[in-house]
C-alpha cells in the first residue's frame, strides 16, 4: 500500500457508518468521485478498513465571523485565519463488516490499485465488465451477473433528450458486451441483440467507421480493453415499400446499401396472432374492443387456409370441426381471399358487419353491441392506412435475427401505431422462441428507446403486458431489456422495478426529485442536472452508492455525414 495520504477524518463533525468528512492536507486535494480508504483499530475486532467515495468538497476560512472578514483576510491581511478544505465521503464498504464509525483524526488515503478495486467491489465481481471511465482515468466496472440474468437483469437509462446521450451509452454498453467474450463467458456464444431505431437514421451506420474518431478517443477505449472499431456483425432492416412493377425496397432514405426490407405475410400475421398489436392504445382496453379482438383472432386461425400457388396468401373459408388441414386449390364464390392487409380488412368487415341486413356470427363477435363492432372496424381501417404495407403475400420477408449478432430495425419513418405493431410483433417472436426452449442461453438483448411510449405507467395494452412480462420473467429466459426514456416516472412501475442496472444522464430538475430516482444520493441528484454529454450516473446492486463515469467517443458513425470514406474502394478502379 503506497503512501497516498490526503488528510484526516474531521473531528468537529460526526463520523457515522454512512458518511464522514475529511480535513484535506494543505499539499493534497480531493475532488468529486475520488475514492478513499482508512484503517481503524476497533477494540475486540482489530483493524477495520473503511472505503468511501467523495460526494462533495468545500472550503472555508477558519477564523472569519462576518462576510467582510473575507476581505480583511484575503486582501488586507489584518485578520488571522486559515483556509480549511474538507470533503464529504459516502462509505461504500467496510472490511471486515464491523459497522463502526471511523475515528476522528484517522489518516485518510486515496484508494489506488487493489484498494480502489475493494472500494468498488471489483474483487467480489465474478465477471467485471468495464462500463465507463472514472475520474481517476481508470475503468469503472459493472457486475455482469446483475445484467445477464444470473442474479438480476435488464438496464434502464434515463435523461433529457439530446443531452443525456441515452442511445449513445446503450450502444457503448452493447459494444463492450459484444467485444468482451472472455468476460461474458458462455453467454457470448450466439449472443443476439435487437435494436430498434426510433429516431432519425442514426443507427444505420454502426458498421461504418467514424471520421471524427481521434487518438484521444482511442486512448479511452484502450483503457477499457476493447478494440475501438465499428460493430463487426450487424444487419439492417427497414419496412418494405412497393415500387412500380411490384419491386419491394426498404423504406430508408439515408442508406439503402445493406438494408433489407421486412414485412409479414397474411399467413404469418394470422398464425402469430399479430392482430392484437393493432390495439395497443391504452383506451382500447377500457371497452369491449379487446374482447372482440380476441374472438376475431381465434376465428381467423380456424378459418384461414393456405392458397395453393400463392405463398403467404390465405383463404377465409368456413372450416370443419377440426379447422383447415389442407391448402385450398380452387377459390369458390363464397371464399374470402386475403393477399394484402386491405383484403383482410374488407373480409372482416363483411363477417362482422354484414351489409345485407343479417346479424353477424356470434362466433366472431360474441354478444356485443353494434357500436363496438363499428368501432372495431374503424380501427382496422385506420390500421390499413398506417401499416397496411407491412403485410402482404409473397416471399417471406420477416426479420432474420440470427443472420448477425446485432440486428437494427429502422421504424423511425412509420406511424406511431405501426411502430408499436412492429415492436410488439418482434418482442413476441423473441419471447416465444425463448419460452419454447426454456433455456437462458443464448442471450437475447433488446434495446428500445422511448420506453414510456411502449410501456406507459397508466393504462393497459398488449404491448405493455409483453414488456412487463419480459421485465418480470425475461431474465430467467435470457431475454434482457435495455430500455431508454426521457422520464422514468412515465414508465410502467413493474418495468422500472425489475431493472437491476439503472443509468441516468442529465436530468430535468423536477424529474430528478421524483421517487424513481431514489437510488441516487442527494448530492448525485443535484449533479445530474448539470452532467455533460458522455457522463452518466450508474447504479448497480454490487455497489451501495451510485458511481459517475464517462464513456469514450464511438468509433462507429452515428449519422451519414460522420462516415469515414477513406477506405472505400474507388468506383473508377478496374474490377
Amino acid at each position: 500500500m503506497t503512501d497516498e495520504r490526503v488528510g484526516r477524518v474531521l473531528g468537529t463533525r460526526d463520523a457515522t457508518t454512512r458518511a464522514f468528512r475529511v480535513l484535506v492536507d494543505d499539499d493534497r486535494y480531493l475532488q468529486l468521485d475520488d475514492l478513499v480508504e482508512l484503517r481503524t483499530d476497533v477494540p475486540e475486532a482489530g483493524e477495520v478498513a473503511t472505503y468511501g467515495i467523495v460526494t462533495e468538497v468545500s472550503a472555508t476560512y477558519e477564523g472569519a465571523t462576518y462576510d467582510t472578514d473575507t476581505r480583511r483576510i484575503a486582501e488586507e491581511g489584518t485578520l488571522p485565519a486559515e483556509t480549511v478544505r474538507t470533503a464529504e465521503v459516502a462509505i461504500t464498504r467496510v472490511d471486515p463488516e464491523v459497522w463502526v464509525s471511523p475515528h476522528p483524526g484517522e489518516r485518510v488515503r486515496r484508494a489506488v490499485d487493489a484498494e480502489r478495486d475493494k472500494a468498488l467491489y471489483v474483487d467480489e465481481m465474478r465477471r467485471p465488465l468495464p462500463i465507463g471511465i472514472g475520474r481517476d482515468e481508470r475503468p469503472v466496472f459493472l457486475d455482469l451477473d446483475f445484467f445477464d440474468g444470473v442474479k438480476g437483469g435488464h438496464m434502464s437509462i434515463s435523461g433529457i433528450s439530446g443531452v443525456a446521450t441515452k442511445t449513445s451509452f446503450a450502444l457503448f454498453f452493447l459494444r463492450m458486451l459484444t467485444g468482451s467474450p472472455a468476460v461474458v463467458g458462455e453467454g457470448a456464444t450466439n449472443l443476439r441483440v435487437l435494436v430498434f431505431n426510433v429516431k432519425g437514421e442514426d443507427l444505420l451506420w454502426l458498421d461504418r467507421p467514424n471520421a471524427h474518431f481521434d487518438a484521444a478517443a482511442r486512448e479511452g477505449w484502450d483503457r477499457l480493453g476493447v478494440t475501438p472499431e465499428p460493430f463487426p456483425s450487424v444487419s439492417f432492416w427497414a419496412p418494405a415499400r412497393a415500387r412500380a412493377g411490384g419491386v419491394v425496397v426498404p423504406d430508408a432514405s439515408g442508406r439503402l446499401e445493406g438494408v433489407e426490407a421486412f414485412r409479414w405475410t397474411p399467413r404469418e400475421f394470422i398464425d402469430e396472432g399479430l392482430l392484437r398489436f393493432l390495439f395497443t392504445d391504452a383506451g382500447d382496453q377500457r371497452n369491449q374492443l379487446s374482447f372482440v379482438e380476441e374472438r376475431v383472432r381465434s376465428q381467423l386461425k380456424r378459418w384461414a387456409a393456405d392458397l395453393v400457388g400463392e405463398p403467404g396468401a390465405v383463404v377465409l373459408r368456413q372450416p370443419g370441426p377440426g379447422g383447415h388441414t389442407t391448402p385450398v386449390a380452387d377459390v369458390d364464390d363464397g371464399d374470402l381471399v386475403v393477399r394484402e392487409f386491405s383484403d383482410l380488412v374488407t373480409a372482416l368487415e363483411s363477417l362482422l358487419d354484414p351489409t345485407d341486413g343479417t346479424d353477424p356470427d356470434p362466433a366472431w363477435t360474441g354478444r356485443v353491441q353494434g357500436g363496438t363492432i363499428a368501432a372495431f372496424v374503424r380501427r382496422l381501417y385506420a390500421a390499413q392506412h398506417r401499416l397496411g404495407h407491412l403485410i402482404g403475400a409473397g416471399e417471406s420477408r420477416r426479420i432474420d435475427r440470427h443472420k448477425s449478432q446485432v440486428s437494427v430495425v429502422a421504424i423511425q419513418n412509420l406511424h406511431d401505431l405501426a411502430q408499436r405493431f412492429v415492436v410488439g410483433a418482434l418482442l413476441q417472436e423473441v419471447f416465444t422462441e425463448k419460452e419454447q426452449t426454456g433455456q437462458r442461453l443464448p442471450l437475447s438483448v433488446i434495446v428500445l428507446d422511448e420506453l414510456n411510449k411502449y410501456a406507459p405507467r397508466d393504462g393497459a395494452s398488449p404491448l405493455k403486458e409483453m414488456l412487463v412480462d419480459i421485465a418480470q420473467r425475461g431474465r430467467s429466459l435470457g431475454v434482457l431489456l435495455v430500455g431508454a426514456q426521457q422520464t422514468a416516472s412515465r414508465v410502467a412501475q413493474e418495468v422500472m422495478e425489475n431493472a437491476a442496472i439503472r443509468v441516468a444522464g442529465r436530468l430535468d430538475a423536477a424529474e430528478a426529485e421524483r421517487p424513481e430516482y431514489g437510488w441516487m444520493l442527494p448530492s448525485t441528484r443535484a449533479r445530474a442536472r448539470l452532467l455533460k454529454p458522455g457522463t452518466m450516473v450508474v447504479s448497480q446492486p454490487s455497489i451501495p452508492v451510485p458511481i459517475v463515469a464517462s464513456f469514450p467517443f464511438p468509433p462507429w458513425a452515428t449519422r451519414a455525414e460522420e462516415v469515414d470514406h477513406s477506405d472505400d474502394p474507388d468506383p473508377f478502379d478496374a474490377p
